[in-house]
């Protein structure tokens, strides 16, 4: 973007957001503005009490880098320490960007906070116009941090493997690694293996095929990893993880990978027209992205994009992306099993939420764009999002290995819906959107995605 177009995003996005920012935050267990919002539909009351419930959640503590060790309802008698690998989603990503707007919510801190286990987060510093894996006017809150959450977003099976952290004072951070993983200069898989933690969390392999989704203006299916190379990768990934576990008296969870092709980014025909007003001639089967209808709603592209090979993913690339997925979820059951590891279903979790979603006040969750599961980047989970990944990490916990931590409960979760910033709870195609939290936060205020005062209230 050139320097006028952010100037005129800038200037347009305070003008949007003004009425929103004037109007008191709630949160950490402060007196509810719910009574004060007008309610369209859903059947909320209007006078729900949400204080009692409000100071379950861990954010406040989370915002100072670490979750805090809590008495979890039963432990297996180890001590409860955990670190986590993976990818963005383990980083915390809402929205376009990792910022500590964004990192305590994720399922990482969340599983933490039902084990027991303190979880240091490397914090990361933003601005309006901050993009995770972009460093220029990002960096560490705290860099003396020595992270437990070392999941680096855009990560592969491949480069856990293989990309190491290589700055050696916060001036030299040119890599979200870097950001990650500073002060130490190494992989996700060495500082796991050197690591005593008790649990091993590590949810990987979506980038393997997400690059197939992401790559909004190349639709076409071919940025996926081989199989073979997966394979090969995986492989490697457990039998170290095994082999170190030797050293450590600590237990490995892995998850596999849900249907790409069915998260909030791909939109159909339906969605453009709810969206857009239209379906611009979009085949049943086919899908657009959210950044192309961004584009669109911007002024920074036309309507034409929707026809546009490179901008569809037609059904036969879709149904090229959905049987990688399942190869590589049959690798990640194998080798799960044959190092003695605990594997989350996420794919089977993820359809079942889908079908048949929770229920919140009379407002269900969905996997379409601004429905609940996901941020408004339609890749990475929202707060509800994350904190019901982290319950499906307890029950598997649970199931494998006969331990009874305490699932998030549900007035936590029914907190949570009713204040996550990206779910438009009164149907206007609007929500609250955290201000300024990144460049996709930032504009969606510009093509009036938000903000929504409507929605009850935020977490900032």
């Amino acid at each position: 973007m050139n320097s006028k177009m952010i100037a005129s995003v800038v200037v347009l996005s305070c003008l949007s957001w003004t009425s929103l920012l004037a109007a008191p935050a709630v949160g950490g267990g402060a007196t509810s503005t719910l009574a004060q919002q007008p309610v369209t539909r859903g059947g909320i009351a209007p006078n729900y009490p949400l204080k009692p419930f409000a100071s379950a959640v861990p954010e406040p503590l989370a915002i100072r880098g670490s979750i805090p060790s809590v008495a979890a309802t039963v432990t297996d008698g180890g001590p409860a320490t955990m670190l986590g690998m993976g990818d963005s989603l383990g980083e915390g990503v809402q929205s376009g960007d990792a910022s500590w707007r964004t990192q305590p919510y994720g399922y990482l801190s969340w599983l933490a906070f039902q084990l027991g286990a303190p979880l240091q987060l490397p914090l990361i510093k933003s601005h309006a116009f901050g993009i995770v894996g972009d460093t220029s006017g990002r960096s560490r809150l705290d860099p003396t941090v020595v992270a437990d959450n070392i999941a680096v977003s855009g990560a592969t099976v491949s480069s856990l493997l293989r990309q190491r952290a290589t700055a050696t004072s916060p001036s030299t951070m040119v890599t979200e690694a870097d950001l990650v993983l500073y002060p130490r200069q190494l992989s996700q898989i060495e500082i796991a293996e050197a690591s005593a933690a008790r649990w091993i969390i590590c949810w990987i392999g979506n980038n393997d095929v997400l690059s197939a989704v992401n790559s909004f203006q190349q639709l076409d299916a071919t940025q996926m990893t081989s199989v073979a190379s997966f394979a090969a990768d995986y492989q490697q990934l457990a039998t170290r993880l095994q082999l170190s576990n030797r050293a450590f008296d600590r237990r490995v969870v892995f998850a596999n990978i849900p249907n790409v092709t069915s998260i909030a980014t791909l939109l159909d025909g339906n969605d453009l027209t709810r969206l857009m007003g239209q379906d611009y001639g979009l085949p049943v089967g086919d899908y657009t992205t959210v950044m192309a209808m961004m584009l669109v709603r911007s002024g920074l592209a036309t309507a034409d994009i929707f026809s546009d090979p490179a901008y569809i993913l037609d059904s036969r690339e879709v149904a090229l992306i959905n049987a990688r997925i399942s190869a590589f979820n049959k690798i990640i059951a194998r080798e799960a099993s044959r190092i003695g590891a605990a594997l989350v279903d996420i794919n089977t979790a993820f359809k079942e939420m889908s079908r048949r979603p929770p229920s919140y006040l009379g407002l269900s969750p969905s996997n379409r764009f601004l429905g609940g599961y996901f941020s408004l980047d339609g890749i990475h989970p929202s707060n509800i999002g994350h904190a019901l990944i982290a319950n499906e990490f307890v029950r598997t916990i649970n199931s494998f290995y006969g331990t009874r931590y305490a699932p998030i409960d549900a007035l936590t979760l029914q907190y949570l819906f009713l204040t996550d910033p990206s779910i438009d709870k009164d149907g206007d195609n609007r929500v609250t959107g955290r201000p300024f939290a990144g460049f996709i936060e930032t504009l969606w205020g510009l093509v009036g995605l938000a903000p929504d005062s409507n929605d009850y209230f935020y977490n900032p």
